[in-house]
Order: structure tokens, then sequence, then C-alpha cells
């Protein structure tokens, strides 16, 4: 039992065993479904690569629709290309032009003013900055205040022209707009003058942004739709002649009309969705499962299981894509929720529809439609009694495929509702199919794999039994407290979680060694002599103990699967048998003998290691002790069952279980509420009924099943 008070249990450590095992497993089943994912089990019809001249005229064999993920990526790239840059103005650009123009007009305001030189002598030098011969007249000439005009005037004009946004294809528009723009204080001369100065200088100033311009054409690249293309049933889809491209090779994978050559990149991806979806289950097992890790024959099933659904999937799938919705993954995890456990059945599922989605090209829809049933399949059986379980669970997956279907067409708007009333249509099909099939396979499964299911557990049930009805006619009393025991311990399973079908049957057949000493026990002597009287306590208390394991071997002889015959050890734990270690301790004590040995009164064990284990323990416990108590009084029989229960509590009986106290305490309002119900007062019948006239209906005495038995 869970040593905290919280609710909840620490799982059990992990051995190197169990590492060693899940390891094997993952390593051993990726390796199988990469191999399987890599091969093309159904070759197909045409040999094409991308820039090959075809050689004959391709027809489609039916009608298809499909989102083209190659033109949609030329879509979205064109669209990415065709937006233009985010321009700003360059700073630094202008700057740097406005410097040059400074350095000219230093330059030239330098040759002015040389001293010694003659007016031949300065138009030289000023030749010499890069000026046209009529500029540099002009320059020579002017006077010191009217140059001061001209280079202010000069800065003015490369300063206004620079100052917003200018492209280059707009220069020539603004250096003829420059003499509009000089000052009117000016002569014609010294505009003309300030304006070849401004002129030399004026550039495009605008850079991209490459931060801004990478995000507008991400935005264009997302806003490009998605390119469907619709296929028409005997259209040509490559003429003779034609170039093949990748549009074209992407057309006939989808028809199913391609032979697909070995590509490193879809083998590595194969080795890797492989991985992961393995991966997945086996660190389930790990973290939440590790028992089932002890098992050989549930760990092969799972194997199977995985590896028969990828086979199947890349059998049907790859050259029939309408194929996929009518793929019973469903089945699976009926299977699996039936035969081990609900929710390793949705983990594992979950996984495969990851693999069934990559068979199918990567499809989302896909693998949301094998979660969204898978889940719901699971949900559906486990833990079921009825074989009409099934039936309901493919009654739900019809309905929920066809949502997710409905859903998907509506998301991506298509208007073709013809092959939406087909798709539809394969979803009820897939719901009855997969339905049958885990029906039919649940019980051939079970017993290949030794695997106890629900109907297996329901056969043990029927008092038909040849051990049960060896039970009812040779310990009759044994058999009435074993009923007792299973209506307890299934009411408690009930409440903490645990499996009530596998409880009920192991309370049926957990006092099953009786049989072969049946009036040994106290319970079938029906008021006659007790042979223990007649023997000593060691010889009585090895009988009392003999019962477990006559149990198990009678179990085996009859065949009664492992899960219910683990159960019949655990049920009394490694307890005392104590009224007979009592005795024996009484008699040696008056005979000066030394303590009787307590490990020939101890049962073998092992203490329960499972929940139903535990259950079964404390309903047989309880049963036997409020069965002998004479006061069945709500009072009394409530602290009758809180006293028992805690006893084994305190004795360490419940330490190997996963139960929590809460648990424990769930346990006694459930076994109180069945016992007071089945110890409730009754009417007696009046000594003159039994010779009283016929009355009328409303006069008759109270109905027998309220009668004291």
């Amino acid at each position: 039992m869970a040593r905290v008070t919280s609710g909840r249990t620490r799982p059990a450590p992990l051995t190197s065993r169990d590492l060693v095992r899940v390891t094997a497993f993952w390593l051993l089943t990726s390796v199988v479904v990469w191999a399987l994912l890599c091969v093309n089990l159904l070759p197909r019809a045409y040999e094409a690569r991308e820039g090959e001249v075809n050689e004959a005229n391709i027809r489609s064999p039916r009608r298809l629709t499909y989102t083209s993920q190659v033109r949609t990526r030329e879509e979205r790239e064109r669209a990415a290309s065709a937006a233009l840059p985010a321009l700003e103005i360059d700073r630094d650009t202008v700057q740097r032009q406005r410097t040059a123009l400074n350095n000219l007009l230093q330059g030239i305001s330098a040759a002015r003013n040389a001293n010694g030189f003659t007016p031949d002598q300065r138009k030289a030098e000023l030749g010499q900055l890069g000026l046209a011969e009529s500029a540099a007249v002009r320059l020579a000439a002017i006077d010191d205040a009217r140059w001061y005009l001209v280079s202010s005037e000069s800065q003015r004009l490369l300063w206004d022209a620079l100052k917003d946004r200018l492209p280059d294809t707009r220069i020539p528009e603004v250096v003829r707009d420059l003499p509009f723009r000089a000052s009117e204080q000016l002569t014609e001369a010294e505009r003309a003058l300030a304006v070849e100065l401004a002129g030399r200088f004026i550039v495009g100033n605008l850079i991209a942004n490459e931060e801004s311009t990478a995000r507008l054409r991400r935005d264009a690249e997302a806003s490009a739709a998605p390119v469907q293309v619709t296929v028409e049933k005997g259209e040509i889809v490559l003429r003779e002649g034609q170039v093949i491209t990748e549009s074209d090779l992407e057309k006939l994978e989808l028809l199913g009309l391609r032979n697909p050559s070995a590509d490193w990149r879809q083998i590595g991806a194969a080795a890797l969705f492989a991985a992961i979806a393995v991966g997945l289950v086996s660190l389930y097992l790990l973290a939440f499962q590790p028992a089932l890790l002890a098992r050989d024959r549930p760990l092969a099933l799972l194997g199977v299981l995985i590896v028969a659904t990828v086979l199947a999937a890349k059998l049907v799938i790859p050259a029939r894509p309408l194929w996929v919705y009518v793929f019973p993954l469903p089945a699976v995890a009926m299977l699996v929720a039936s035969l081990l456990d609900g929710r390793l059945a949705i983990v594992m599922t979950a996984s495969l529809a990851i693999l069934v989605a990559f068979i199918a090209g990567g499809s989302f829809e896909v693998a949301t439609l094998g979660l969204a049933t898978s889940v719901v399949a699971s949900m559906a059986v486990w833990r079921r009694e009825r074989l009409g379980a099934f039936y309901v669970a493919g009654a739900a997956v019809a309905l929920v495929q066809a949502a997710v279907v409905l859903a998907f067409h509506l998301a991506q708007r298509a208007d073709d509702w013809q092959l939406l009333m087909v798709v539809l249509a394969e979803s009820l099909f897939n719901g009855l199919i997969s339905a049958f099939l885990a029906a039919g396979a649940t019980i051939l499964l079970g017993r290949l794999f030794g695997i106890t299911t629900t109907m297996q557990l329901l056969e043990l049930a029927n008092p038909t039994q040849p051990l049960l009805r060896r039970l009812l006619m040779e310990a009759p009393g044994t058999y009435h407290h074993s009923i007792m025991v299973g209506n307890l311990a299934e009411r408690a399973a009930e409440e903490v979680g645990a499996d009530p079908l596998l409880v009920r049957v192991g309370a049926y057949y957990h006092d099953i060694g009786k049989l072969r000493r049946p009036y040994f026990f106290v319970e079938n002597q029906a008021g006659g002599e007790n042979v223990h009287e007649t023997l000593e306590p060691d010889v009585s208390a090895e009988i009392i103990r003999a019962h477990v394991t006559d149990g198990v071997a009678l179990c085996e002889q009859y065949g009664v699967p492992t899960l219910v015959r683990d159960l019949l050890p655990q049920h009394h734990g490694t307890r005392l048998v104590s009224f007979f270690y009592h005795q024996a301790q009484d008699a040696a004590t008056q005979r000066g003998e030394p303590e009787p040995d307590a490990a020939r009164f101890t049962y073998p064990g092992p203490r329960p290691r499972s929940k139903e284990g535990a259950i079964l323990m404390l309903a047989d416990t309880v049963e036997a002790a409020s069965r002998a108590s004479r006061d069945h009084s709500a009072e009394a029989i409530g602290g009758l069952v809180d006293r028992l229960v805690m006893q084994r509590v305190s004795e360490g009986e419940l330490d190997d279980c996963d139960l929590t106290l809460r648990d424990v305490h769930r346990i006694k309002d459930a076994f109180r509420a069945i016992l007071i119900g089945m110890y409730h007062p009754r009417i007696e019948y009046p000594e003159r009924a039994q010779s009283a006239a016929p009355r009328r209906p409303q006069e008759l005495p109270a109905p027998a099943g309220e009668v004291a038995h």
C-alpha cells in the first residue's frame, strides 16, 4: 500500500531488467517499422524522375482533389519575391554627400584666396577640382561676398534634395528642378553656378531595411492561399514528350501511379517517425505500467499490433487515398483496451496515428482522424462486460469520424459535396468493420497471447463452470461465502477504480482449494463434529494453509487463467493462522516447550500486489467476521469493518499494492453499505399466520424477500 496519505502513489523503482526489456522492445519494433515505412510493398505503374521526358500519355484512374504542396510552395515563393523591399533614408549617404560638397567648396575657397596667383593660375587651380571651364572662369571672377551666397545656396539646394526620400529613378527630375528652387537673390549666372555645384552630389538616398523587408516577405508568403488541384477521372495528367516537373511527380504520387525512388531524406524521416512513435509507447510503459514489462506475451502483442498496423497501412493507403477513411485503426484501440488497458490503448493508437498519417503523405486530417476515433473507441470498450460494447464503440467511431471529416471539409472550403457523401459513408463503414474486427480478434488474440479477456472472465463467473459447480455441490458453505465476498469486492472495486469483474471472479475462486478437504472448514460443517478437535494445532494449521496451494493446483488443472490464479495466494498474504498458532502457544506453555515456529503457521503469500488482490483480502476478512458476529447492527458492522481493515493496514499486508489511504476509506464505506443491507432487520411471520384463512390482497403478509431467512 502507498506509504503516503495524499492520495497519490509513487511508482515502484525501475530495475535494470525493466530498462533492458523496454529498450529491446523499442529497438526491435522501431527497426521493423522503419523497414516497412521505407519499402514499397506495392510497386506502381510508372517510374518517373524530375527533368526526364515522359514516354507515353498517362491518364488519371479517378477523380482527385488535393492541396498541392509543390505549387503552394511555388506560389508562396513568387509572392515573397514580388513583395517590394522596405526602403528608408540612408542617413550615412546624405551626410557623405554633404561632406563631399563642403570639401569641394573649401577647395574652391582655398584656390580663390591663394596669394600671388594670377587670374589664369586661379582658373587652372579651380579646373583641377573637376569643375567645368566656364564654371572655373565664373568662380575666379566672382567677389567674396557673392561667393559666400553661392556656396551657401549650393549647400541648401543639396539638403533640400536629400532630406526627403529620393529613389534613383527620380534623380534626373530633381536635378532639372534645381534652378527653380534657387534663391531669387542670386543673379542668373550665380544661380547656375550654385545649381551646378549642388547637382554634382545629388544621388539616391534610399536603402533597404532588411528586417522590415524580411517581415514583408514573410507576410506575403503567409497570405498566399494553398493551391487546390482537381484531376478528373480519365484526364491526361502527363502527355507524351512532356518534361516531368516536381508538380507532375506530386500528382502521380497522390494518384498512386508513381513508384518513387529511394530518398535519403524520406528514409531519415521514416527512421525518426518510427523511433518517436514506438518510443512514446515504450516511455508510457516504463513510466506508468512497468508491470507489463515483466510479461513477455503482452509486450509481444503490442509489437505485433504495431507492426501489423503499419504493414496494413502500407498495403492499403498509398495506392488508394480514399481507403484511409475505412482503415480500421479504431479496432486496434478496442483490442488493446479490451486485452490490456484503456489508457495504454489511447497512447498506442495516438502513436500509430502518426505513422499512418506519415504513410498517407503527412496528412494532418488523417492524424486527427486516427487520434479522435481511437480515443473514443478505447473509452467505449474499456472494462465493459458485454459484447455489445464493441458495437456501441463502432457507432461512436462512425459519428466522431464523420464529425472530423466534415470539420476538415468546411475548413478547406471545399465544394465537392458528392465526395463528402462518399467519405461520410466510408466513416460509417469504418465504425462497423472496426467493431467486427475487434470483437472477433479479442478472443483469438487473448487466447493466442495468454491474456485473459472480459469474455473469459464472464465464462468463469458462470455458475455452470465445472469448478464452481463442484464448489456448490461439495462445499456449499464455501460457495455461499465466495458469492458474498464477490459482492463486497465488486462494489469496492468500482469505488477505487479497480477491475470489478476480475475481482468478482477472483472472489468466486479464492477458496476453491477447500474442495480437497471441504469438511475441515467450519462453513461446511453444518453444525456437525469439528474434526480439528482431534488434531494437533500444527496439523490443523497445515491443512488450513494448504487450501491456498490446493486452489492454485486445481485452477491449473481446470485451465483457470493466470490473472485469476495469481489472486488466490494473495487473499491471505503472509498472515498467521492465528487461531491454531495461539493454541500451539498455549500447549507449548503447558508442556514447558519452546515457542512454536511461526513459519509453520504462516500463509505462503505473497502479499497483495494489486488493488484487486488487496480488495479480495479485505472482503474475505470482513465477510467471514461479519457472518460470525452476533451483533448485526449498523454501529457494530461499521466498527467491525473499520477494525479489521485497519488491522490489515497495520500488519503491512497492503504495503506491496497501489492502494492509497483514501482508497481504503472508500473500500470501508462500500463494505459497510453492502453488509448493512445484507443484515438489515426482517419482519417475522406471526405463528398464527400458518393456519390463518386467506385474506384479501391488502391483508396479505410481507413478500418473502422481506422475511428472515
